[in-house]
């Protein structure tokens, strides 16, 4: 019954919104405070590369588009070109997508590539940032860039598999290798409001029927008991179940899922519900940092500081009531890159929520 309810209402939520793109009113880029660029920089930016401290040392192409963002909203156009120019120099690829991670070489020292695979959420990332630094700055070659990056994924990483057009997670491993096979994806791929900006931007692309068919796929990926959306996702002919490849759980990619769906100009507080209510059981207490969405086994410890903040502005969108986004916490001292990014996308998310 709730699974339907939550189709109905996206439906009417979708035909609501049926308005050619370039239509779209999308909020002005908003800002972060600059003592928190300042303090994700000094701790995790060198020359361009941002390093995710937390995990071996290692630099991704999500991490850079993260950093990419977030100089745009700190109207840091120095430290913006710094790491632009470290992510085209290192990890750009000749199909115009980027190499995904980068760190200590399996042998000998120094640095290399240590996966050229590619990650769509890092390329996605990255163009939203570019598209976002040419408004803000009037700079069109990072629009033309852009434009290269939104097509290189078009070509490469939108697919229609078992009727549904989805973002495939990189360019090897994660597609059926038979018309009838199985394809796995991540929900936190689909990075909402970086689609609705695609869309207006590129408005014969397939940015908003991709979004709209993320959204559709949501309301029907719900698993465990409390309905949440699932790390990795496996998409076959039987349907929709949480990827055979991966722990079940709803955890640390997942938990991007919800700060994307409150970001979109088409956020739908049904599609919201599941986390809140989830977030709710626990009262005053803080809530593990996954589920197991099989078994209900939960982690032996509790959220991050950036998980927190993802659940607050998830509840401001679904009540429609949207704190200012000092209400957010601060990074605690034991937060990492991930958790760092989190509060700081958090925020931002929040001060363009209130436009």
């Amino acid at each position: 019954m709730w699974r339907r309810a939550v189709m109905v209402l996206l439906a009417l939520g979708t035909l609501s919104c049926m308005r050619p793109a370039a239509e779209l009113q999308l909020p002005r880029a908003g800002n972060i405070p600059p003592e928190l660029w300042d303090g994700f920089r000094t701790r995790f930016v060198a020359d361009g590369r941002v390093i995710d401290v937390d995990n071996g040392g290692i630099t991704h192409s999500e991490g850079q588009g993260y950093g990419l963002l977030l100089a745009v909203a700190a109207d840091d156009r120095r430290s913006f070109d710094a790491i632009h120019a470290w992510t085209k120099r290192t990890l750009a690829r000749a199909d115009g997508l980027f190499a995904w991670r980068f760190g200590p070489c399996r042998q000998g020292g120094g640095d290399c590539i240590t996966d050229s695979n590619n990650a769509s959420d890092g390329d996605l990332l990255i163009a939203w940032a570019l598209l976002r630094a040419a408004d803000r700055w009037g700079a069109e070659p990072y629009r033309r860039e852009a434009a290269g990056i939104a097509q290189a994924l078009a070509a490469h990483q939108v697919v229609r598999r078992h009727g549904r057009l989805v973002l495939l997670p990189g360019m090897h491993g994660f597609d059926a290798t038979e018309p009838d096979g199985v394809a796995t994806v991540n929900p936190s791929y689909w990075v909402f409001p970086a689609l609705d900006q695609l869309a207006v931007a590129f408005a014969d692309g397939p940015w908003r029927e991709l979004a709209e068919s993320g959204r559709m796929l949501l309301a029907e990926a719900g698993f465990g008991a409390p309905r949440l959306a699932p790390d990795w996702l496996d998409i076959s002919a039987r349907g929709l179940t949480p990827s055979a490849r991966f722990e079940p759980r709803y955890g640390y990619n997942a938990v991007r899922v919800p700060l994307h769906l409150a970001w979109s100009v088409h956020a739908d507080p049904a599609l919201l519900a599941p986390y809140v209510r989830w977030w709710a059981e626990f009262g005053e207490r803080p809530p593990p940092a996954w589920v197991d969405l099989v078994d209900g086994r939960v982690a032996g410890y509790a959220w991050s500081t950036g998980m927190a903040a993802v659940s607050l502005v998830a509840r401001a969108r679904a009540t429609r009531d949207v704190a200012p986004a000092a209400a957010l916490p601060v990074p605690a001292a034991d937060d990492g890159y991930y958790s760092w990014s989190l509060i700081l996308l958090s925020r931002l998310a929040l001060a363009e929520m209130r436009q």
